[in-house]
């Protein structure tokens, strides 16, 4: 089984990877293309496709996750699929039709001019469509096709990217090519995965099945919206206390920082299924802070480097109009690895305490919402990314706080605190001091970058944990290696 999960979250990742990487090489162009306004437009539809997923279709897929394996027979695991599948086609064309009537009184609502009534019934088809792929592609995963959930897609992002790209560059479109990208996608990715699903799709409904899925779901959109908050609220502050222009900086800055998320891909797919089997072991606790010392390594990298070459970064993948971003690039990259290193504090879940995890979504909700109607007015659009930030450290607190109740990890406390103040403080130095984009400049930091982060090696790592025997089973299972051997 184990074997199994890291062969499947292999592919999953690259998946990710790919993807991800796709839309970030799209940024240089859509910054050449479209003003700080439509990026902002972008950003907020983003945040209205997040909110409507999670809970108009009362994340039925995630009850399908639950029931669909302890099917009887093949014929009961296509009627719960079945009956997920079209309350979902349901709920999102009942969408269409209230945003299709409504549509000049919404449009005049989000974007304050009725003349985007255009954008808006694009950006609503794109959310539905949006929502049904999501469905079709979570359903590959459950039925445990990972080969298929990649190929799906990497076809969603490639034909999305493919037809936006075309539609701006050839007819000057701007956000409308956006939004008409991702329905072909969106339509294109939803009928491969339909067709991939091996005949689960049939033309039943049973509303047994619905009411059983439904009672396991409905209490999951309470704990989604509150985490969707926690992590779009800065937009929602940013295009209500300042606007659009703002907002598509600021969602230029986010995207750039999400490249840091895919350090902690592999973490996220591997760490918890060892940690689920072996936590009884009396060496696990050590060998999770021996991990974490490590993988914390990579982390400060990557914040050092984002931080020495914030500047560099913004002007390779954008245009003069969003050069202001680049030190908000730098906050949220540490937000988004503080939002995602709960995986590290894994006492909560193996005590099955999981009202904790929905308490600390909110309190961390409840504190980003506070800090941005705070700081916005007072800093302007960096005090989103410093309320991301101190809410998202919040949380990463409280997890780890709680996760040593239950299960105590015997972490480097001194070491890290040091490790973590030596390099955000000698980084900005650097940056300071060498502030001219030059190869000379570029030379001096590189040579920086490295020396740090080898005496924060010395200083996290003992030599008695590069033995590779304690090791080798937890670090060699990281996806990264996962992805090698593939």
């Amino acid at each position: 089984m184990i074997e199994s999960f890291f062969k499947n979250a292999s592919i999953y990742s690259l998946s990710a990877i790919l993807t991800r990487g796709i839309n970030i090489l799209l940024v240089p162009i859509y910054t050449r293309y479209l003003l700080p306004a439509d990026f902002g437009i972008v950003e907020l539809f983003m945040v209205l496709a997040s909110i409507i997923n999670i809970t108009i279709s009362l994340e039925i897929t995630q009850a399908l996750a639950r029931y669909y394996q302890e099917g009887k027979n093949e014929f009961e695991k296509s009627l719960y699929t079945s009956t997920a599948f079209w309350f979902t086609v349901m709920m999102y064309s009942f969408y269409l039709i209230i945003s299709f009537l409504f549509s000049e009184d919404f449009t005049t609502w989000l974007l304050g001019d009725v003349n985007y009534k255009l954008i808006f019934i694009l950006a609503s088809l794109s959310i539905a469509t949006n929502g049904i792929f999501y469905f079709t592609q979570n359903q590959l995963k459950w039925q445990i096709q990972p080969k298929d959930t990649f190929i799906v897609s990497l076809i969603n992002t490639i034909a999305m990217a493919g037809v936006s790209i075309s539609l701006l560059v050839a007819l000057k479109l701007k956000v409308e090519s956006v939004f008409i990208g991702q329905i072909i996608g969106n339509l294109i990715g939803a009928f491969i995965a339909i067709f991939l699903a091996k005949g689960s799709y049939k033309l039943n409904f049973s509303v047994a099945k619905f009411k059983e899925m439904v009672a396991f779901s409905y209490p999951l959109v309470f704990s989604g919206i509150a985490a969707i908050i926690a992590t779009y609220i800065d937009r929602i502050a940013i295009k209500d206390l300042l606007g659009l222009e703002e907002l598509g900086i600021y969602g230029i800055a986010y995207r750039l920082a999400s490249i840091a998320g895919l350090v902690i891909v592999g973490p996220q797919y591997s760490l918890m299924p060892l940690v689920y089997k072996y936590y009884k072991d009396k060496d696990t606790p050590k060998k999770i802070s021996e991990i974490f010392n490590i993988f914390i390594i990579l982390v400060l990298f990557v914040v050092g480097g984002s931080i020495i070459f914030s500047r560099e970064i913004i002007i390779l993948f954008t245009t003069e109009a969003f050069y202001n971003s680049h030190s908000l690039s730098v906050i949220l990259v540490m937000a988004i690895f503080l939002s995602n290193m709960y995986i590290f504090a894994p006492g909560i879940w193996i005590a099955k305490k999981t009202k904790l995890v929905v308490l600390i979504t909110v309190i961390s909700a409840i504190l980003n919402t506070i800090l941005n109607y705070t700081l916005i007015p007072l800093t302007g659009v960096s005090g989103a990314a410093y309320a991301t930030l101190i809410s998202a450290m919040a949380a990463f607190l409280l997890f780890t706080i709680f996760g040593y109740k239950y299960y105590p990890i015997p972490y480097k406390i001194k070491e890290l605190i040091l490790s973590f103040t030596l390099l955000i403080t000698s980084a900005y130095g650097i940056k300071n001091i060498f502030n001219q984009i030059n190869l000379f400049s570029i030379f001096i930091k590189l040579i920086y970058l490295f020396l740090i982060i080898i005496f924060i090696g010395f200083l996290l790592i003992e030599k008695k944990h590069f033995e590779k025997v304690k090791l080798r089973y937890f670090f060699n299972n990281l996806i990264i290696n996962e992805i090698c051997e593939n």
